[in-house]
């Protein structure tokens, strides 16, 4: 959780995601953008880091762990 969660929301939805207020996040803009998931990475103790990922990243992942 961010403090406060609108940083948060803010950054996903309007900076990367370029979304209007009120408009639906879809896979169909996702694959536009070329994305389809985050990566949140744990820094130290306090500290997190979140990038996006591109698209099939997460799928990729999830096959390289089985």
């Amino acid at each position: 959780m961010t403090n406060p969660n609108k940083a948060l929301s803010d950054w996903l939805l309007r900076r990367v995601l370029q979304l209007s207020e009120g408009e639906l996040a879809t896979i169909e803009k996702l694959d536009k953008l070329g994305f389809d998931s985050v990566m949140i990475i744990k820094t130290d103790s306090e500290n997190y880091k979140i990038d996006i990922m591109k698209t099939d990243a997460y799928d990729k992942f999830c096959q390289d762990s089985n």
